[in-house]
Protein backbone atom coordinates (compact mmCIF):
# COMPACT_ATOMS: atom_id res chain seq x y z
CA UNK A 1 0.00 0.00 0.00
CA UNK A 2 1.83 3.41 -1.24
CA UNK A 3 0.73 6.97 -0.52
CA UNK A 4 1.87 10.11 0.22
CA UNK A 5 1.40 12.74 2.64
CA UNK A 6 0.44 15.86 1.51
CA UNK A 7 1.50 18.82 3.61
CA UNK A 8 2.83 21.50 0.68
CA UNK A 9 0.78 23.39 -2.24
CA UNK A 10 2.58 21.76 -4.56
CA UNK A 11 2.03 18.25 -3.74
CA UNK A 12 -1.56 18.79 -3.48
CA UNK A 13 -2.02 20.23 -6.88
CA UNK A 14 0.07 17.89 -8.59
CA UNK A 15 -2.18 15.25 -6.70
CA UNK A 16 -5.19 17.13 -7.83
CA UNK A 17 -4.41 16.80 -11.36
CA UNK A 18 -3.37 12.99 -11.33
CA UNK A 19 -6.86 12.08 -9.92
CA UNK A 20 -8.20 14.66 -12.38
CA UNK A 21 -10.13 12.10 -14.88
CA UNK A 22 -11.32 10.10 -11.96
CA UNK A 23 -14.70 8.93 -12.33
CA UNK A 24 -14.81 7.69 -8.21
CA UNK A 25 -13.32 8.71 -4.92
CA UNK A 26 -12.88 6.64 -1.99
CA UNK A 27 -12.80 9.64 0.87
CA UNK A 28 -12.10 9.37 4.48
CA UNK A 29 -11.82 12.12 7.32
CA UNK A 30 -9.97 11.61 10.76
CA UNK A 31 -10.87 13.85 13.43
CA UNK A 32 -10.97 14.26 16.94
CA UNK A 33 -14.07 15.64 19.20
CA UNK A 34 -13.27 16.98 22.41
CA UNK A 35 -14.76 20.32 23.90
CA UNK A 36 -15.81 21.47 20.61
CA UNK A 37 -19.15 21.47 19.22
CA UNK A 38 -17.70 21.12 15.78
CA UNK A 39 -15.01 18.19 15.19
CA UNK A 40 -11.66 18.77 14.66
CA UNK A 41 -10.28 17.72 11.28
CA UNK A 42 -7.22 16.05 11.20
CA UNK A 43 -6.70 14.41 8.00
CA UNK A 44 -8.44 13.42 4.90
CA UNK A 45 -7.89 10.42 2.95
CA UNK A 46 -8.38 9.96 -1.02
CA UNK A 47 -8.25 6.95 -3.00
CA UNK A 48 -9.10 6.74 -6.47
CA UNK A 49 -7.75 3.70 -7.46
CA UNK A 50 -4.23 4.48 -8.35
CA UNK A 51 -3.27 7.61 -6.14
CA UNK A 52 -3.52 7.87 -2.70
CA UNK A 53 -3.18 11.22 -0.99
CA UNK A 54 -3.77 11.64 3.11
CA UNK A 55 -3.96 14.99 2.70
CA UNK A 56 -3.08 17.31 5.87
CA UNK A 57 -5.78 20.18 6.70
CA UNK A 58 -3.35 21.83 9.37
CA UNK A 59 -1.07 22.71 6.90
CA UNK A 60 -2.21 26.11 5.00
CA UNK A 61 -3.30 25.17 1.58
CA UNK A 62 -5.52 26.15 -1.18
CA UNK A 63 -8.31 23.62 -1.17
CA UNK A 64 -10.54 25.29 -4.18
CA UNK A 65 -9.08 23.16 -6.92
CA UNK A 66 -9.38 19.92 -4.69
CA UNK A 67 -12.68 21.32 -3.48
CA UNK A 68 -14.02 21.44 -7.19
CA UNK A 69 -13.13 18.07 -7.78
CA UNK A 70 -15.31 16.95 -4.50
CA UNK A 71 -18.23 19.32 -5.65
CA UNK A 72 -18.52 17.20 -9.62
CA UNK A 73 -21.32 15.49 -10.51
CA UNK A 74 -19.20 13.21 -12.87
CA UNK A 75 -16.89 11.86 -9.65
CA UNK A 76 -18.86 9.40 -6.87
CA UNK A 77 -17.54 10.24 -3.68
CA UNK A 78 -17.89 6.87 -2.02
CA UNK A 79 -17.67 7.00 1.98
CA UNK A 80 -18.37 4.31 4.31
CA UNK A 81 -21.23 5.31 7.38
CA UNK A 82 -20.71 9.01 6.10
CA UNK A 83 -22.76 10.56 9.16
CA UNK A 84 -19.50 12.10 10.90
CA UNK A 85 -17.80 13.14 7.54
CA UNK A 86 -20.90 14.54 6.33
CA UNK A 87 -20.33 17.02 9.25
CA UNK A 88 -16.99 17.25 9.02
CA UNK A 89 -16.92 18.28 5.33
CA UNK A 90 -19.83 20.67 6.39
CA UNK A 91 -17.51 22.63 8.88
CA UNK A 92 -14.46 22.54 7.26
CA UNK A 93 -14.89 22.90 3.32
CA UNK A 94 -18.45 24.91 2.83
CA UNK A 95 -20.06 21.98 1.53
CA UNK A 96 -20.55 18.11 1.30
CA UNK A 97 -19.15 15.78 -1.48
CA UNK A 98 -22.03 14.72 -3.40
CA UNK A 99 -22.80 12.42 -5.40
CA UNK A 100 -22.37 10.33 -2.44
CA UNK A 101 -22.75 6.29 -2.00
CA UNK A 102 -22.64 4.58 1.71
CA UNK A 103 -21.44 1.16 1.74
CA UNK A 104 -22.63 0.68 4.92
CA UNK A 105 -25.98 1.60 4.13
CA UNK A 106 -25.50 -0.79 0.51
CA UNK A 107 -24.74 -3.83 2.60
CA UNK A 108 -28.04 -3.22 4.88
CA UNK A 109 -30.14 -2.79 1.55
CA UNK A 110 -28.11 -6.33 0.52
CA UNK A 111 -29.40 -7.40 3.69
CA UNK A 112 -26.44 -8.26 5.53
CA UNK A 113 -27.57 -6.65 8.52
CA UNK A 114 -27.63 -2.95 10.08
CA UNK A 115 -24.51 -0.84 11.05
CA UNK A 116 -21.59 -2.99 9.40
CA UNK A 117 -18.58 -1.84 10.73
CA UNK A 118 -16.07 -1.08 8.15
CA UNK A 119 -13.40 -3.57 9.46
CA UNK A 120 -16.48 -6.83 9.63
CA UNK A 121 -17.03 -5.53 6.37
CA UNK A 122 -12.94 -5.52 5.00
CA UNK A 123 -13.25 -9.14 6.49
CA UNK A 124 -16.12 -10.08 5.09
CA UNK A 125 -15.95 -9.21 1.77
CA UNK A 126 -11.58 -9.45 0.84
CA UNK A 127 -11.03 -11.96 3.78
CA UNK A 128 -8.40 -9.37 5.70
CA UNK A 129 -8.20 -8.48 9.05
CA UNK A 130 -6.96 -5.07 9.35
CA UNK A 131 -5.60 -3.11 12.52
CA UNK A 132 -8.45 -0.90 14.92
CA UNK A 133 -6.39 -0.31 17.05
CA UNK A 134 -5.35 3.43 16.14
CA UNK A 135 -9.15 4.62 15.92
CA UNK A 136 -8.73 5.90 19.25
CA UNK A 137 -5.52 7.83 18.73
CA UNK A 138 -4.93 11.68 18.76
CA UNK A 139 -4.84 12.66 14.94
CA UNK A 140 -4.24 15.66 15.66
CA UNK A 141 -0.91 15.28 16.85
CA UNK A 142 1.90 16.31 14.53
CA UNK A 143 3.99 14.56 13.49
CA UNK A 144 1.71 11.46 13.00
CA UNK A 145 3.32 8.04 13.20
CA UNK A 146 3.77 5.85 10.72
CA UNK A 147 1.24 2.92 12.36
CA UNK A 148 -1.46 6.13 12.54
CA UNK A 149 -0.98 7.21 8.58
CA UNK A 150 -1.11 3.29 7.59
CA UNK A 151 -4.46 3.21 9.21
CA UNK A 152 -5.85 6.18 8.05
CA UNK A 153 -4.57 5.20 4.62
CA UNK A 154 -6.37 1.45 4.72
CA UNK A 155 -9.66 2.89 5.21
CA UNK A 156 -9.58 3.99 1.39
CA UNK A 157 -7.61 1.44 0.23
CA UNK A 158 -10.16 -1.28 1.23
CA UNK A 159 -12.67 0.62 0.74
CA UNK A 160 -12.31 0.89 -2.97
CA UNK A 161 -12.45 -2.99 -3.71
CA UNK A 162 -15.11 -3.42 -1.09
CA UNK A 163 -17.56 -0.84 -3.15
CA UNK A 164 -16.69 -2.77 -6.23
CA UNK A 165 -18.13 -5.56 -4.92
CA UNK A 166 -20.88 -4.10 -3.22
CA UNK A 167 -21.70 -2.18 -6.42
CA UNK A 168 -22.25 -5.26 -8.57
CA UNK A 169 -25.10 -6.62 -6.32
CA UNK A 170 -26.53 -3.05 -5.82
CA UNK A 171 -26.53 -2.81 -10.04
CA UNK A 172 -27.75 -5.79 -10.83
CA UNK A 173 -30.72 -5.25 -8.46
CA UNK A 174 -31.53 -2.15 -9.79
CA UNK A 175 -30.73 -0.77 -6.04
CA UNK A 176 -28.23 2.08 -7.35
CA UNK A 177 -30.22 4.92 -7.24
CA UNK A 178 -32.01 4.35 -3.61
CA UNK A 179 -28.27 4.33 -1.97
CA UNK A 180 -27.90 7.49 -4.03
CA UNK A 181 -30.79 9.24 -2.25
CA UNK A 182 -30.11 7.82 0.49
CA UNK A 183 -26.87 9.77 1.05
CA UNK A 184 -28.92 12.93 0.02
CA UNK A 185 -31.31 11.99 2.85
CA UNK A 186 -28.76 12.32 5.21
CA UNK A 187 -26.70 14.83 4.54
CA UNK A 188 -30.01 16.69 4.59
CA UNK A 189 -30.59 15.83 7.99
CA UNK A 190 -27.23 15.89 9.09
CA UNK A 191 -27.33 19.72 7.38
CA UNK A 192 -30.92 20.44 9.38
CA UNK A 193 -30.89 22.41 12.59
CA UNK A 194 -34.02 22.58 14.70
CA UNK A 195 -35.64 26.63 14.65
CA UNK A 196 -34.88 28.18 18.36
CA UNK A 197 -38.70 28.31 18.76
CA UNK A 198 -38.58 24.54 18.75
CA UNK A 199 -35.93 23.44 20.16
CA UNK A 200 -36.65 23.27 23.77
CA UNK A 201 -38.99 20.11 22.75
CA UNK A 202 -35.71 18.04 21.44
CA UNK A 203 -34.61 17.96 25.21
CA UNK A 204 -34.66 15.04 27.08
CA UNK A 205 -37.42 15.26 29.94
CA UNK A 206 -38.84 18.25 28.67
CA UNK A 207 -42.57 16.29 28.72
CA UNK A 208 -41.95 16.46 32.88
CA UNK A 209 -42.42 20.54 32.71
CA UNK A 210 -45.03 22.34 33.48
CA UNK A 211 -46.09 25.35 31.11
CA UNK A 212 -44.38 27.74 32.98
CA UNK A 213 -41.03 25.78 33.37
CA UNK A 214 -41.26 25.23 29.24
CA UNK A 215 -41.40 29.02 28.47
CA UNK A 216 -37.93 29.10 30.52
CA UNK A 217 -36.24 25.96 29.11
CA UNK A 218 -37.80 27.67 25.28
CA UNK A 219 -35.41 30.83 26.38
CA UNK A 220 -32.42 28.49 27.73
CA UNK A 221 -32.34 26.01 25.01
CA UNK A 222 -31.60 28.06 21.84
CA UNK A 223 -29.58 30.29 24.00
CA UNK A 224 -27.34 27.14 25.13
CA UNK A 225 -27.25 26.31 21.07
CA UNK A 226 -25.72 29.70 20.16
CA UNK A 227 -23.51 30.20 22.64
CA UNK A 228 -22.17 26.58 22.25
CA UNK A 229 -21.71 27.83 18.30
CA UNK A 230 -19.77 31.40 19.29
CA UNK A 231 -17.55 29.26 21.61
CA UNK A 232 -16.87 26.24 19.48
CA UNK A 233 -17.97 24.50 22.62
CA UNK A 234 -20.16 21.41 23.26
CA UNK A 235 -23.28 22.27 24.44
CA UNK A 236 -23.02 20.02 27.49
CA UNK A 237 -19.80 22.63 28.36
CA UNK A 238 -21.96 25.01 28.23
CA UNK A 239 -24.33 23.69 30.36
CA UNK A 240 -25.35 20.37 30.85
CA UNK A 241 -28.78 19.50 29.46
CA UNK A 242 -30.07 17.82 32.32
CA UNK A 243 -29.35 20.85 34.25
CA UNK A 244 -31.15 23.03 31.95
CA UNK A 245 -34.04 21.29 32.64
CA UNK A 246 -33.93 21.69 36.84
CA UNK A 247 -33.16 25.16 36.24
CA UNK A 248 -35.95 25.84 34.13
CA UNK A 249 -38.17 24.21 36.66
CA UNK A 250 -36.83 25.87 39.61
CA UNK A 251 -36.65 29.25 38.21
CA UNK A 252 -33.91 30.68 40.51
CA UNK A 253 -33.70 34.48 41.16
CA UNK A 254 -30.23 35.06 41.86
CA UNK A 255 -26.61 33.61 41.52
CA UNK A 256 -26.63 31.92 44.85
CA UNK A 257 -30.47 30.12 44.65
CA UNK A 258 -28.64 28.79 40.61
CA UNK A 259 -26.05 27.65 42.43
CA UNK A 260 -28.32 25.08 44.98
CA UNK A 261 -30.21 24.09 41.76
CA UNK A 262 -29.04 20.10 41.91
CA UNK A 263 -26.21 19.18 39.94
CA UNK A 264 -25.39 22.66 38.71
CA UNK A 265 -21.91 23.31 38.63
CA UNK A 266 -19.88 26.07 39.59
CA UNK A 267 -18.18 26.55 36.45
CA UNK A 268 -21.93 27.25 34.66
CA UNK A 269 -22.58 29.47 36.89
CA UNK A 270 -19.51 31.42 36.93
CA UNK A 271 -19.19 31.13 32.78
CA UNK A 272 -23.17 31.96 32.20
CA UNK A 273 -25.03 32.66 35.72
CA UNK A 274 -25.86 36.28 35.35
CA UNK A 275 -26.87 35.10 31.28
CA UNK A 276 -29.05 32.36 32.83
CA UNK A 277 -30.75 34.51 35.25
CA UNK A 278 -31.78 37.19 32.86
CA UNK A 279 -33.25 34.19 30.37
CA UNK A 280 -35.55 33.55 33.43
CA UNK A 281 -36.36 36.41 34.13
CA UNK A 282 -37.68 37.26 30.72
CA UNK A 283 -39.45 33.76 30.40
CA UNK A 284 -41.13 34.90 33.73
CA UNK A 285 -42.67 37.94 32.08
CA UNK A 286 -44.34 35.32 29.67
CA UNK A 287 -48.34 35.35 30.28
CA UNK A 288 -49.67 32.04 30.89
CA UNK A 289 -51.34 31.89 28.34
CA UNK A 290 -48.70 32.10 25.89
CA UNK A 291 -47.02 29.49 27.82
CA UNK A 292 -46.20 26.33 25.87
CA UNK A 293 -48.56 23.66 26.47
CA UNK A 294 -47.12 20.82 28.65
CA UNK A 295 -45.28 18.38 26.01
CA UNK A 296 -46.69 14.45 25.82
CA UNK A 297 -44.41 11.88 24.73
CA UNK A 298 -45.83 9.30 22.10
CA UNK A 299 -46.62 6.54 24.71
CA UNK A 300 -48.96 9.08 26.41
CA UNK A 301 -51.12 9.06 23.37
CA UNK A 302 -53.71 6.10 23.95
CA UNK A 303 -53.48 5.12 20.09
CA UNK A 304 -49.73 5.23 19.56
CA UNK A 305 -48.72 1.54 20.08
CA UNK A 306 -51.82 0.49 17.73
CA UNK A 307 -50.84 3.28 14.93
CA UNK A 308 -47.01 2.24 15.25
CA UNK A 309 -48.10 -1.23 14.88
CA UNK A 310 -50.34 -0.61 12.02
CA UNK A 311 -47.52 1.48 10.14
CA UNK A 312 -44.75 -1.50 10.76
CA UNK A 313 -47.43 -4.13 9.40
CA UNK A 314 -48.09 -1.84 6.46
CA UNK A 315 -44.08 -1.50 5.34
CA UNK A 316 -43.69 -5.05 5.70
CA UNK A 317 -46.71 -5.77 3.30
CA UNK A 318 -44.77 -3.12 0.92
CA UNK A 319 -41.21 -4.45 1.67
CA UNK A 320 -42.29 -8.20 1.07
CA UNK A 321 -43.15 -7.01 -2.49
CA UNK A 322 -39.42 -5.85 -3.37
CA UNK A 323 -36.02 -6.73 -2.52
CA UNK A 324 -36.16 -3.85 0.06
CA UNK A 325 -35.48 -5.60 4.18
CA UNK A 326 -38.49 -4.08 6.20
CA UNK A 327 -35.78 -2.23 8.56
CA UNK A 328 -34.11 -0.69 5.17
CA UNK A 329 -37.59 1.18 4.63
CA UNK A 330 -38.56 2.27 8.49
CA UNK A 331 -36.69 1.96 11.62
CA UNK A 332 -38.74 2.00 14.72
CA UNK A 333 -37.22 5.61 15.35
CA UNK A 334 -38.62 6.84 12.03
CA UNK A 335 -41.57 5.08 12.76
CA UNK A 336 -41.79 7.58 15.69
CA UNK A 337 -41.07 10.53 13.62
CA UNK A 338 -43.48 10.34 11.31
CA UNK A 339 -46.31 9.65 14.28
CA UNK A 340 -45.09 12.78 16.24
CA UNK A 341 -44.86 14.81 12.86
CA UNK A 342 -48.76 14.14 12.36
CA UNK A 343 -49.91 14.42 16.19
CA UNK A 344 -47.59 16.57 17.84
CA UNK A 345 -47.31 19.85 15.62
CA UNK A 346 -49.53 22.49 14.44
CA UNK A 347 -49.24 22.98 10.57
CA UNK A 348 -47.37 26.39 11.09
CA UNK A 349 -44.86 24.01 13.17
CA UNK A 350 -44.38 21.23 10.40
CA UNK A 351 -43.54 23.95 8.21
CA UNK A 352 -40.36 24.40 10.04
CA UNK A 353 -39.59 20.95 10.79
CA UNK A 354 -37.84 17.97 8.11
CA UNK A 355 -40.16 15.91 6.94
CA UNK A 356 -40.45 12.74 7.98
CA UNK A 357 -38.35 10.20 6.05
CA UNK A 358 -41.36 8.17 5.53
CA UNK A 359 -42.55 10.76 3.39
CA UNK A 360 -39.87 11.40 0.62
CA UNK A 361 -37.68 10.20 -1.44
CA UNK A 362 -37.50 6.86 -2.52
CA UNK A 363 -39.67 5.84 0.44
CA UNK A 364 -42.47 7.74 -0.69
CA UNK A 365 -42.70 6.55 -3.39
CA UNK A 366 -43.35 2.39 -2.38
CA UNK A 367 -45.10 3.80 0.46
CA UNK A 368 -47.55 6.39 -0.75
CA UNK A 369 -50.32 4.35 -1.09
CA UNK A 370 -50.07 2.65 2.45
CA UNK A 371 -49.32 6.16 3.94
CA UNK A 372 -51.78 8.43 2.45
CA UNK A 373 -53.25 9.44 5.43
CA UNK A 374 -50.33 10.25 7.00
CA UNK A 375 -48.89 13.12 4.74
Amino acid sequence: MQYQVITEQQQLDQFVKAIGDATMLALDTEFMRRRTLYPEVALIQVFDGQNLALIDPLAALDYSAFWEILKSADVLKILHSPSEDIEVFNNFAGFVPTPMFDTQFALQLLGEGNCVGFANMVKQILKIEIDKSESRTNWLQRPLTTKQLDYAASDVFYLLPCFNYIYKQISEKGLTHIVLEESQLVIEKRSYELPDELLYQDIKNAWQLKPRDLAALQVLAPWRRSKAKNKNLALNFVLKEQNMVEIARRRPTSLSSLRNVPGVEAMEVNRSGKEILNLIEQAKSVDIEACPEKLLRLIDYPQYKRAAKDIATKIKQVASTTEIPADVFASKKQINQLISWKWKYTDEARSLLIRPELLKSWRWEFLKDVLAEWQ
